[in-house]
């Protein structure tokens, strides 16, 4: 069994009524418990706005280290997941998601015997579970101009225009693949089963220490998926793109990127630290969730 956890924090779509309910809910049970519970300076919900994690960054910066939550619970689906994955990774501050969404392949906890079993699991019964993440930086001219870091993919396309795009990809320095299709995916594990998986990527094993390279609707024969080492470095050059060419970070950050723009992508420093309430969830929930009929 691992250590109790006594500070904990709350995130929450806070347009999912149910999911405020549902967090209201295991507020009042963690505090019965003993369990100290973060709170905005202001407001009226039981925790900080999923789709603001800044707002909790900035509050935890006024506060002793000694005193920030030692778990982070969010109540959504797995893009508000997502979102505070990347805000709260360089915090080291583990975080478990409870589904309010529809897939919730990424959520450890359902609503279905809610708040109990968060209450289990903040008593110890968890298993903590790194999860890398990627950093891509876009250089134009060279000068950088946009950065972000995703939990799941980084894309490159030509955004809603029917025009393909070229990406030529090299990998530790060499030219790997020269592709013109609708774009180019580079996923972590984690996102592995996500739109790397649609587009005919292979899934991936959270722990396994890779990124995927997904061409998304290639020209050529050869440019299939590719899957390399956590630690190389990629560089993407991007040509023929059209005005409207994006490249998006978790699909919720995006930049504009143009003709002879270099994307780098290397692995990102901070995992984030995902908590299950048993082990060897992943396969449960790809067979659940993924791999029905």
């Amino acid at each position: 069994m691992a250590k109790r956890i006594n500070r904990v924090v709350f995130l929450l779509n806070e347009h999912k009524a149910w999911g405020v309910k549902a967090a209201c809910s295991a507020a009042a049970l963690l505090e019965a418990q003993g369990v100290e519970l973060l709170l905005p300076k202001d407001g009226e919900l039981p925790g900080y706005s999923g789709h603001r994690p800044d707002l909790l960054l900035a509050d935890l910066q006024q506060l002793d280290r000694a005193c920030w939550p030692e778990l982070a619970v969010v109540f959504g689906g797995d893009g508000t997941l997502i979102a505070v994955a990347r805000a709260i990774s360089r915090l080291d501050i583990p975080l478990v998601g409870v589904n309010m969404g529809n897939l919730g392949f990424l959520m450890s906890l359902e609503p279905e015997g809610m708040p109990h079993n968060l209450l289990r699991l903040v008593q110890g019964e968890y298993f903590p579970e790194p999860r890398m993440q990627i950093f891509g930086r876009v250089w134009r001219n060279g000068q950088p101009i946009a950065e972000g870091v995703a939990q799941n993919d980084i894309v490159i396309n030509n955004g809603n225009i029917s025009r393909m795009i070229d990406i030529n990809v090299w990998i530790d320095g060499t030219l790997a693949v020269e592709m013109k299709g609708d774009g180019l995916i580079v996923a972590t594990p984690t996102g592995s089963t996500a739109y790397s998986l649609s587009a005919g990527g292979s899934i991936v094993l959270p722990e396994t220490e890779v990124m995927l390279i997904t061409p998304v609707a290639a020209h050529s024969l050869y440019s299939r998926p590719m899957v390399v080492s956590a630690e190389s470095d990629i560089k993407l050059r991007v040509s023929s793109a059209a005005d409207s060419a994006k490249i998006a970070f978790d699909g919720q950050q995006f930049h504009d990127i143009a003709n002879g723009d270099v994307v780098e992508v290397r692995r990102f420093e901070h995992p984030a630290i995902f908590v299950w309430p048993e082990r060897g969830m992943f396969l449960k929930k790809l067979k659940s969730k993924l791999l029905t009929e």
